[in-house]
């Protein structure tokens, strides 16, 4: 099931809206990026080979995905213990679901009331 068919809502001017379009708005995020998040709450950890192979995604998409995730800390790094030659190999896990959830839950009621605070501002009629 495509991130574009799970759960709608409808705006006033009768566009639906799914949660893909609500965290490309006020993340930025890209459908990739969502994705990535997705099959991290689902099962994780997972290494940057697992997402690739899982969401058939070229290594830089999933790369890119997860460094802008990590940044906004929606997913955590975790160095792989047990391998001690070469580069430092890291698994990916999104943060706890009720972290994670509360986090997008404040982060998304500040961006509605940012918005909010928008048209309050703009719409208010000048006195003449």
């Amino acid at each position: 099931m495509s991130l574009e068919s799970q759960g709608k809502f409808v705006l006033p001017s009768g566009k639906e809206l799914t949660l893909l379009d609500v965290l490309s708005f006020c993340y930025g995020l890209s459908e990739t990026d969502v994705q990535v998040l997705m099959a991290l709450l689902k099962s994780s950890p997972k290494s940057t080979e697992d997402l690739e192979q899982e969401l058939q995604l070229s290594k830089a998409s999933v790369n890119r995905s997860l460094n802008k995730l990590l940044s906004m800390e929606l997913v955590k790094r975790i160095k792989e213990t047990g391998n001690k030659a070469g580069r430092p190999k890291y698994l990916y896990s999104a943060a706890n679901f009720d972290e994670l959830k509360g986090k997008l839950v404040k982060e998304i009621e500040d961006c509605t009331n940012s918005i909010r605070n928008l048209i309050s501002t703009q719409l208010t009629p000048s006195i003449r």
